[in-house]
């Protein structure tokens, strides 16, 4: 049964015990009416009648049936954020987006207005949104956000999990089972690691071309592409599904979907030694699966994305910023439904979480007072000319608009 129709069955349903209720109510009306006292203002009647309102509410509120009918509204309340803006006129606090639809990726401008960049089923940005790096099938290219194609080369897997490097003079990529990085020219590739899981690799950010991976035997590595030398390994944490670094480099954390470990990293820049430490679990409520989870590109800030059963029906999502000791969590959003994915502006300000049983994009600022942006109908926006099931996109990267390499 589909949740319009859910929705329909419960508002024609009538509530719990409301018979009873009317009648304890008229009956409660009918005693205080024949029980009054003559007075120059007709008080008690009204006053009765908001007697009556109040024993109903009380009803609905606090016994088990009302509690059902509560949680009812609060879905109603929480299908989507209400008066969400029709259309994607601007992204909220600027830069650029990459979005992957199942036509390709595009490129939105600060401005709202965006492009298509063609039949690619991944892409990244480079660092400073000048380029795009996107894979189709066994062939990876380098193209403009206006589309220009600048190169492309062939592998002999699938390529899958394109990341551009911070310094921007490198790409790593998975070709079938192995690693490999190439020069952000198109030239000269290594294989970093000749069997990986399949995990994107993540770049250290401080800017050495030090790329940490999940190979083959579920050990976390970590690699320094450009002489393939493993800097140091360790046994990857249970079930892990992907790799974050912070912002500094001194931490890198295993994400999966019961949990989130982090490892302290000592990097010696003089002896060009690298070392990580033990993986402590971060604590997260017992019930929860982690959806998403990303560091801010400007701080040591951890924005985690949680769902939550909640009984019966659509379950709840919750939005939290973890410390950097990953001992202490801040809810700074929730909503009943499932959130799908999350990312962070380039400014560390903000917070796009997507919501696709909504098809609504949410702009989440960090600042107190700073106002929350909801925009509406993103499915039709990436799929023009599409019947009404077109699929909901997802956010692959949301850059700088600024210059550079």
């Amino acid at each position: 049964m589909s949740e319009d129709r859910l929705r329909d069955l419960l508002r024609e349903e009538p509530l719990p015990d409301a018979a009873d209720a009317e009648r304890r109510g008229l009956a409660l009306v009918s005693r205080a009416y024949a029980e009054r006292q003559p007075a120059t203002k007709p008080v008690l009647p009204r006053l009765a009648v908001a007697l009556v309102a109040a024993t109903v509410l009380a009803a609905l509120l606090l016994t088990p049936a009302g509690a059902a009918v509560r949680d009812w509204i609060d879905d109603v309340f929480t299908a989507g954020v209400r008066h969400a803006e029709p259309a994607l006129t601007e992204i909220p606090g600027g830069g650029e987006l990459l979005v992957q639809s199942p036509r390709g990726p595009w490129v939105v401008q600060a401005d709202g207005s965006r492009r298509l960049l063609g039949r690619y089923e991944e892409a990244t940005w480079s660092p400073r949104g000048l380029f795009v790096a996107a894979a189709s099938g066994r062939t990876l290219s380098a193209i403009e956000p206006d589309g220009t194609p600048r190169w492309s080369i062939s592998a002999n897997g699938r390529i899958g999990d394109p990341r551009w490097s911070p310094s921007g003079f490198r790409i790593a990529y998975r070709a079938g089972r192995s690693l490999r990085v190439v020069r952000a020219d198109g030239t000269a590739e290594e294989t970093v690691g000749p069997m990986s899981a399949a995990i994107p690799p993540v770049w250290f950010p401080p800017g050495l071309h030090l790329l940490a991976y999940v190979d083959a035997q579920r050990q976390v590595v970590v690699a320094e592409v450009d002489t393939a030398r493993r800097m140091d390994a360790a046994d990857a944490s249970p079930g892990v599904v992907g790799l974050a670094w912070s912002a500094d480099g001194d931490r890198l954390l295993e994400i999966a979907r019961r949990g989130l470990w982090l490892r302290d990293v000592q990097v010696s820049k003089l002896g060009g030694g690298l070392r990580l430490g033990e993986a402590r679990r971060i604590s997260l409520p017992a019930d929860a699966m982690v959806r998403a989870a990303a560091y801010s590109p400007r701080s040591d800030a951890l924005a985690v994305l949680l769902e939550r059963a909640s009984g019966p029906g659509a379950p709840r999502s919750e939005a939290a910023l973890v410390g950097p000791s990953g001992d202490s969590a801040r809810r700074i959003f929730a909503v009943s439904g499932r959130l799908a994915e999350l990312a962070w502006s380039s400014d560390g300000r903000r917070l796009l979480l997507a919501w696709p049983a909504a098809d609504q994009w949410l702009f989440v600022p960090l600042s107190h007072g700073a106002r929350l942006r909801a925009i509406g109908d993103i499915s039709a926006v990436f799929s023009p000319g599409s019947p009404a099931g077109a699929r909901f996109p997802r956010v692959d990267g949301w850059c700088c608009a600024t210059g550079g390499g």
